[in-house]
């Protein structure tokens, strides 16, 4: 791929306490070989000049969301914390949006949109009704699995997965077909939904794998998988289309 001065710029909004190099590698890999210009940010405090210079902001995986900030109480299996990161990438979310920014969220990113907009989450899979309450994910072993065979060091991981029933109607469906097949690691969901954001993809146990936010002036979708296999390519590349026509358009 040559180098173009006129390629989308996305901001990839992504923790730096876990998994190594992989939060380096996992997400600004795939952006760049649909041909956008990757940058990791910072723990902004000053969202706004910072979403004024970007194409599109991808919000990365990650650990849970302190549940204060959406009312929820501390649970026995939640992962540690990153209030810091809470504290900038909020913000960011609802500041990309408003503004027009096209965004992505992945799995925590998911969640992210979601409480930026005034949302709420599940703690973790054990408190919903059954069958929910055995959805897959939260398998901490096979995930550092993926994490170094997504770095070179180890064979492919068979991913723990499900089926999703995608919303017809919904911009996810033009990039997804119902009853793909996605992988599963997150071990919390949504609850409540924020201002503004709607359903796009269930797995069969009616746990909520995909939102949108279609009064948003720009494409904002956010799934709770992660990026390593299929689907995410199509979804990637309506994400970064999305990210070149603003790259493209006049300047107001």
């Amino acid at each position: 791929m040559t180098d173009r001065s006129d390629a989308p710029l996305i901001g990839i909004s992504c923790g730096f306490t876990d998994y190594g190099d992989y939060l380096g590698v996992a997400f600004s890999a795939p952006i760049e070989r649909l041909g956008a210009v990757a940058v990791i940010l910072p723990y902004t405090q000053r969202p706004r000049p910072l979403v004024a210079r970007l194409d599109g902001l991808l919000l990365a995986g990650g650990r849970d969301i302190e549940p204060e900030r959406f009312g929820g109480r501390r649970h026995p299996r939640a992962t540690a914390h990153s209030p810091l990161r809470d504290e900038a990438e909020l913000p960011l979310a609802k500041e990309a949006i408003a503004a027009g920014l096209p965004v992505l969220g992945i799995c925590r990113g998911m969640q992210v949109i979601n409480v930026a907009l005034g949302g709420s989450l599940h703690p973790d899979h054990s408190v919903l009704p059954s069958p929910a309450d055995r959805h897959r994910g939260g398998d901490w072993d096979i995930w550092e699995e993926v994490v170094r065979a997504r770095l070179g060091n180890g064979p492919p991981v068979q991913h723990p997965s499900h089926e999703i029933v995608v919303a017809p109607d919904s911009r996810l469906a033009g990039a997804l077909t119902t009853g793909v097949i996605v992988n599963s690691y997150h071990h919390q969901s949504i609850a409540t939904l924020g201002e503004g954001v709607v359903v796009a993809a269930t797995a069969p146990d009616g746990v909520i794998e995909a939102i949108e936010v279609p009064g948003a002036p720009a494409l904002c979708i956010g799934v709770q998988w992660e990026l390593q296999e299929e689907p995410s390519p199509a979804l990637l590349a309506l994400f970064v289309e999305a990210a070149a026509q603003r790259a493209a358009a006049p300047a107001i």
